[in-house]
């Protein structure tokens, strides 16, 4: 089969790869039929999170079809259409329990201090292969995997994957109240699903701050006021609009150059439930 795999820092080939099979009773096999770049991927390929070793197969954002599954996945049908969440969770560990799934202690195969799992990652990650290929292995597929309903298409299916799901836990992370003021920076497309998701929590105001004209426009026909910072100082443009009072919340979407480990563990285990979700 096909995957795009990578060898180096900007040597990224689509190439001819093994097949995956099942390893272990809670893994799948899909046939993937839809794919995505995320800037993560652009951070290894420049090389600015290392630690991918050459022939990893990339990306972490799919769709696709179950082909075959372990005998410990008893909620899925081979045939069943599905979403990948980039992230993979046991589902029973402390961590998975109270919502934390991207602390799950049993993803990596790297032990409790390994940090979270994610599909075409470093070795720190995990080492898994990624999802942009013909077909990909999905450890804890009975947790993971998502099913789609019919009317749902591959096209709307990806945007859950990873980023609708990184903007709305930035603006659930922001705590925003009915009424409040919200600056997003940064019009990309995780800013634009944190535009529609403030909204969707109740922002009475969104100020969107970006420099590409195409993003604000975008930005606009969502309703935000837009700030153009090559045009004007954003931080007085804010103050005048807001009153000279500022916003209530802000939403940092701009993207930042990883550290590794990926992401740190609260420092104490969690006691409480939180609601079952997949966070990045």
């Amino acid at each position: 089969m096909k995957g795009v795999v990578f060898h180096g820092i900007g040597d990224i080939r689509l190439e001819d790869i093994p097949e995956p099979h099942i390893e272990d009773p809670t893994d799948a096999i899909l046939r993937i039929t839809a794919s995505a770049i995320c800037g993560t991927d652009l951070h290894m390929v420049r090389g600015t999170l290392g630690g991918l070793k050459p022939g990893t197969v990339l990306g972490h954002e799919a769709v696709g079809v179950v082909e075959s599954l372990g005998s410990n996945v008893r909620n899925l049908r081979e045939g069943d259409r599905v979403v990948v969440p980039s992230t993979v969770a046991c589902g029973y560990c402390s961590y998975c329990r109270a919502g934390y799934y991207a602390q799950c202690d049993n993803a990596n195969p790297n032990g409790l201090l390994g940090g979270t799992t994610f599909f075409g990652g470093p070795a720190i990650a995990g080492g898994l292969n990624g999802l942009q290929a013909e077909k990909a292995r999905i450890p804890f597929a009975n947790v993971g995997l998502v099913k789609l309903p019919d009317d749902i298409t591959d096209d709307e299916a990806i945007l859950i994957s990873d980023i609708l799901p990184t903007a709305y836990f930035g603006a659930e992370l922001a705590e925003i109240k009915p009424g409040d003021t919200v600056a997003v920076f940064g019009c990309g497309p995780v800013g634009q699903f944190s535009i529609t998701c403030a909204k969707l929590q109740g922002a009475g105001r969104v100020l969107a701050v970006d420099n590409e004209p195409s993003r604000l426009e975008m930005a606009r026909n969502q309703g935000a006021e837009v700030i153009n910072f090559d045009l004007e100082d954003p931080v007085q443009t804010i103050r005048d609009l807001t009153g000279g009072i500022g916003v209530d919340r802000a939403i940092d979407a701009v993207g930042v150059v990883p550290s590794v480990p990926i992401m740190g563990r609260p420092r104490k285990r969690p006691m409480s439930k939180r609601p079952s979700s997949t966070r990045n």
